[in-house]
């Protein structure tokens, strides 16, 4: 009995002490237990709680016809866990997250439902904010007007600077408040019903036309003001924007006298029961562009579109029989006609003014060509970030689609060739690792060319400018190709080629023909044709074409046809590909300055070309061939007394250059690797006195090469020096700091690189006369 006793004391201790509200409802919906808890969320005591149904205490209009929904979800599932919006007993709307569970006292007893909820209102109010800056933050700093939006609590979500000013706040400081604590506080209690009401049935107008609606400064200054409300709807639910304006100098003036018209903010017109103007101000006069003139005892509707000025009159007589402030056709487009026969929209405030000649009516006239175009960015805004958020969604599933394929192979062939208990033959386990061997080498080829795109998006891939000799790249490609054309019985036609010399990196415009190439070999028919066209349409220009006798491709796929991850159809074929060379190939060739495009027809074939500026060729790219130095047998400084440079460089135009430099130089002998990996085999086997150092190779880069060699004692005490086109300050200060020797960077100054290999080869002839043993 005692441990019974204590459980039930803990059981109760629970229920009041929980942090959150815990409410219990019988089949009826009437509340059997309210914690205090849920009276500190709803303020609401329990025995005010008790015997009333849910509903009737914290619900909104129209949310009690939700139950028979949630009642089926409870059926279906057990419990029902939902962010909903809920009123308060002093009438204030809060955000609660509400957990529901039901439960049965004993086998044959009543059914109750077990509801905990927790007031989310600030963190909903948070999440509102978030959303609204990335969206309209640089839209509403851009207006003139005090703007402030709230969610349906009334909490401030966005306040741009103008407002942060009207009301002396701070950067951030508005943020997460209520709105009511904009006003006095004699005001804040009314003001609650008045938003409460409002989300009801929003709609754009002007708020309290009838009222005098007052602000209340940081400073507790309190001051008049003017507010637009409209209503925003949005994915994560309804906002409303506040459009305040401070018209503390309007009451003043129109407290003197009338003759201060002159000083509102818009248009005044003033007409008798007849609708005869008697009184417009500058501000009508400019915006109507008529004189005071022209207006002064003309028919109002003279300001009006034909097809609405019609039934003025019976709206004027309307107004007349019941006078009163308000906004004039609410919920309607209004218009208003200039001069000159042009309509802009309008919003238009009316106010009775008595006076010894009778009621005449005030219209306050507002041009809201702004908001409108303001109201339509928006829309459009929402729609493009609707669409490229469906784009990067597209992006992701397709990436992962296409990285898990290959995986997936690779995978579940290594589990069979690892599964000892299967009775695999040796020819089965070949098919295995060469099925393993084909998907890694497809997997590998789609990692570089999403690191390639990636790196291009971003701005950070960097390109090595030079002169390419077009003939030898030419003669490049096509042995590289030569072999997949031949197995697919492809004829290749490759033209004799004009000693041209284009302007573009060697290594990524070789890699953009053969990408095409590989294309137009692999989208082929059977015994088909590739042939390579080169063409100048300008004096300046290289136009590249590659054309093969494949399918072709209809205007729909010519559309999608740069689209990552779009493989236009051929996911299902038997050729292996991603979708993203082609995008990669394009911005490649548009990163070095070129152009490119394609033209096809179907049952006929495809053409895709690109086009480079040309250059004048240097004296070190006159030769027809470039090519790559062979490793002389030298063994150091036994030759003659000879020093031994080592340049590690991918690019072929460039160990060219620095190969004739050091021609010139007849104490020196260079030997070359064309990758960081095959560099730093040469340095160990060779001791090479200096080492020219690029940073942008393939695999492993400079930077890392060089790290190695400087951990390694029998390396250590070569002087590396930095060749490359990464130019930029902090990558030379990083370089420096690494321990290069000195950091030069391309197009390189002769002079400055034959001082800087002396200046190594002293250090090391003072430092280490010597070179160690191994």
């Amino acid at each position: 009995m005692r441990a019974e006793k204590m459980d039930a004391e803990l059981d109760q201790l629970i229920l009041s002490g929980a942090p959150g509200g815990v409410v219990i409802t019988n089949e009826e919906h009437a509340v059997v237990r309210w914690t205090a808890g849920a009276q500190r969320i709803f303020g609401y005591a329990s025995d005010e709680a008790l015997g009333h149904t849910l509903w009737e205490l914290i619900s909104l209009p129209g949310q009690a016809e939700a139950d028979p929904l949630i009642n089926e979800h409870l059926i279906l599932h057990g419990s029902y866990d939902r962010e909903s919006l809920r009123r308060r007993k002093d009438g204030e709307l809060i955000y609660v997250d509400v957990a529901c569970q039901a439960a049965q006292a004993g086998a044959d007893g009543p059914r109750y439902l077990i509801s905990t909820m927790k007031d989310t209102t600030l963190l909903k109010a948070a999440r509102d904010a978030q959303f609204v800056n990335v969206r309209y933050r640089v839209l509403f700093e851009s207006t003139p007007d005090s703007v402030i939006m709230v969610n349906a609590t009334g909490a401030i979500v966005l306040a741009n600077q103008q407002a942060q000013r009207l009301f002396g706040y701070a950067e951030g400081e508005l943020s997460g408040r209520q709105i009511d604590s904009l006003l006095p506080q004699r005001l804040r209690h009314a003001h609650v019903g008045h938003r409460a009401r409002y989300f009801d049935q929003p709609r754009t107008r002007t708020m309290g036309a009838d009222l005098e609606l007052l602000g209340l400064r940081k400073d507790n200054v309190e001051f008049p003001v003017e507010i637009s409300l409209s209503p925003i709807q949005t994915e994560i639910g309804t906002f409303v924007i506040s459009a305040i304006r401070d018209v503390s100098d309007r009451r003043r003036a129109e407290q003197k006298f009338r003759g201060l018209l002159e000083s509102a903010p818009d248009a005044i017109v003033i007409v008798n029961g007849d609708g005869e103007i008697v009184l417009v101000n500058s501000q009508a006069e400019r915006l109507f562009g008529y004189s005071r003139a022209e207006l002064l005892g003309r028919n109002v509707e003279v300001l009006i579109p034909a097809r609405y000025a019609i039934d003025h009159p019976h709206h004027r007589q309307s107004f007349s029989t019941a006078p009163r402030a308000r906004s004039m056709g609410a919920g309607l487009e209004l218009y208003g006609l200039r001069r000159d026969g042009t309509e802009f929209p309008v919003e238009i405030s009316l106010s009775p003014l008595e006076t010894d000649e009778g009621v005449l009516v005030s219209s306050a006239i507002r041009d809201i060509t702004e908001r409108k175009r303001i109201e339509r960015t928006l829309n459009e805004q929402k729609i493009e970030l609707e669409r490229a958020s469906q784009a990067k969604d597209r992006f992701l599933t397709s990436m992962s689609h296409e990285l898990r394929t290959p995986l997936n192979a690779i995978l579940g062939f290594a589990q069979l060739l690892a599964n000892e208990a299967l009775p695999a033959t040796a020819l089965q386990k070949r098919t295995f690792v060469h099925n393993i061997v084909t998907s890694g080498r497809h997997l590998l080829t789609l990692i570089n060319e999403i690191l390639d795109l990636a790196k291009i998006e971003s701005g950070s891939l960097s390109l090595s400018m030079e002169a390419v000799t077009l003939p030898a790249l030419i003669e490049e490609v096509r042995v590289m190709v030569e072999e997949q054309a031949q197995q697919r019985q492809i004829h290749l036609v490759f033209p004799a080629c004009e000693a041209l010399t284009l302007r573009a990196d060697h290594t990524r415009l070789k890699q953009v023909l053969l990408n095409l190439l590989s294309n137009a070999i692999k989208y082929n028919r059977p015994a088909g044709k590739v042939e390579l066209e080169i063409s100048q349409p300008g004096a300046q220009r290289v136009r590249i074409a590659i054309r093969d006798t494949g399918k072709g491709l209809d205007e729909a796929q010519l559309a999608e046809l740069f689209q990552p991850f779009n493989r236009l159809g051929q996911e299902a074929g038997s050729e292996e590909g991603t979708g993203i060379g082609l995008v990669v190939t394009k911005r490649l060739v548009e990163l070095m300055g070129g152009s490119m495009g394609v033209h096809s027809c179907i049952g006929v074939g495809s053409v895709f070309w690109i086009e480079l500026d040309t250059m004048a060729a240097p004296p070190a790219a006159q030769a027809e061939t470039e090519y790559l130095p062979e490793p002389a047998g030298d063994a150091g400084d036994d030759a003659g007394g000879q020093a031994l440079l080592l340049y590690v460089e991918d690019n072929p135009a460039s160990l060219r250059l620095v190969e004739d430099i050091v021609s010139f130089l007849p104490h020196l002998r260079m030997i070359s690797a064309t990758d960081a990996r095959q560099g730093i085999a040469l340095a160990l086997e060779r001791r090479p006195d200096v080492i020219l150092m690029d940073i942008n190779l393939p695999g492993m880069n400079g930077n890392q090469a060089q790290r190695i060699l400087r951990n390694d004692t029998r390396t250590a005490h070569i002087p590396v020096i930095a060749l490359t086109a990464n130019a930029m300050k902090g990558d030379i200060r990083h370089g420096l700091a690494a321990g290069f020797f000195r950091y030069l960077t391309k197009p390189v100054e002769i002079p400055q690189l034959n001082t800087a290999i002396e200046e190594a080869l002293q250090l090391v002839r003072a430092v280490l006369p010597f070179k160690p043993e191994d």
